[in-house]
């Protein structure tokens, strides 16, 4: 019986849902749609580009912020499973051993990750520069 009145509570959100999307999307007509894209590439236009410093810049604190938080989840995870190869049977220490080369190998990931980056970006503009 509880499964037959979440059916339907879920049935009747989903066409409210989609009773009060589809008129907004039915007034929207071709010419609007132009006339806005056409206003955001005219303001576009009108600004200095945009530089690779100043992309690099703000690159470089998402990047720092990206490995700090990778650090702690790979630290927490190493710790996760030292404490479960410690406490577990010997059938139990085999599963944690494998789990463990694909934690190494997330760990060289996440840390060469940015290094690999700015590698082939390096390469590149060697390239095409």
């Amino acid at each position: 019986m509880k499964r037959k009145i979440s059916k339907f509570i879920i049935i009747l959100l989903s066409i409210l849902a989609i009773v009060t999307i589809v008129p907004n999307i039915s007034t929207v007509n071709a010419s609007d749609i132009f006339s806005q894209a056409d206003d955001w590439l005219e303001k576009g236009s009108q600004n200095p580009p945009i530089t690779p410093d100043e992309v690099w810049k703000e690159l470089a604190s998402i990047a720092q912020m990206l490995m700090a938080v990778g650090a702690v989840v790979v630290v927490a995870c190493f710790m996760w499973l030292g404490i479960k190869y410690m406490t577990t049977d010997p059938g139990g220490k085999a599963d944690v051993k494998q789990k463990l080369i694909g934690l190494v190998i997330s760990t060289v990931i996440v840390f060469g990750g940015l290094r690999i980056f700015t590698i082939v970006v390096n390469l590149f503009n060697g390239i095409f520069a």
